[in-house]
């Protein structure tokens, strides 16, 4: 099955621009359609401004995000000129305890979905949208960092194995990102075979399942030597030059309380290359 339905999620017609691109430039490579879920995140109620004169600040405050988030999305829509593919745009406004749940709906509708990587200065609404989509919307996230200036992905696949359930779902879903002819290296850290998880060789029978799909696969199993798992697996991204990293492996339920384990979390924020999570 070929990606047919691509969403991208934002929360800023600036900020997340980097995820447009990719978004675009993945919907044009796969004859896909395209889908924008462009959020207004509203300022949320503080107790007190329901009354009186602050009541009036407040309803002022709303307005002021409406216009200016309207202005910008305008904006960005007709940037978009007449370019191919074309862009439904779907807007949703909504208070901050919304936007989780909303992302999440929306995401459910796509083959894929394409959002921008975290940065350091992330406000909340961010958080959320990011939120919605990898744990409720049950569709497999292409995360794209801020500094992603690729023109591909999936042809070089780097799949971090873990031998669990979410490796597994992550590793069949990138399957949808790559052709027969793509290169794939499957790797390990600190794996030991005869176990109930690896078998007789770590990362040996998934790389012969996937050999089976794609034309090239290597398996390569990674002593960390002082490394993090997180340090070790963006070396051998790095040394294989892959232009994707595939991983499941987040199984907690709230980002805010790291719902992501220390490795996800880490290459969630410090890989180059865009990154493939499947719950």
């Amino acid at each position: 099955m070929k990606i047919k339905d691509i969403s991208v999620c934002m929360a800023s017609p600036d900020g997340d621009k980097v995820a447009f691109d990719f978004a675009r430039m993945l919907a044009e490579a796969n004859a896909a359609h395209l889908s924008c879920a462009a959020f207004t995140v509203l300022p949320p109620m503080i107790l007190g401004y329901g009354d009186g004169s602050a009541g009036e600040v407040y309803a002022s405050i709303l307005q002021q995000t409406r216009d200016t988030m309207s202005g910008a999305w305008n904006k960005f829509e007709k940037s978009l000129g007449q370019g191919s593919p074309a862009v439904e745009m779907r807007h949703f406004e909504a208070f901050p305890n919304r936007v989780e749940a909303l992302s999440a709906m929306n995401a459910r509708h796509a083959d894929i979905v394409v959002v921008r990587a975290p940065g350091k200065s992330d406000e909340q609404p961010h958080a959320d949208l990011l939120e919605g989509v990898l744990l409720g919307g049950g569709r497999p996230v292409l995360i794209v960092p801020e500094e992603w200036s690729g023109t591909t992905v999936g042809q070089r696949a780097m799949i971090a194995w873990d031998a669990s359930r979410e490796a597994t779902r992550a590793m069949h879903d990138s399957l949808l990102l790559m052709e027969d002819d793509a290169k794939v290296c499957v790797a390990t850290v600190d794996a030991k075979p005869g176990d109930t998880s690896h078998g007789a060789g770590p990362a040996w029978d998934i790389g012969a399942h996937l050999s089976r799909h794609v034309g090239d696969v290597e398996v390569r199993n990674e002593d960390s030597i002082g490394r993090s798992t997180a340090e070790a697996l963006m070396d051998v991204a790095t040394s294989f030059d892959a232009d994707l990293i595939v991983m499941g492996g987040y199984r907690h339920s709230r980002l805010q309380q790291a719902f992501l384990p220390g490795v996800t979390r880490t290459l969630l924020r410090e890989a180059k290359v865009p990154l493939l999570l499947s719950h």
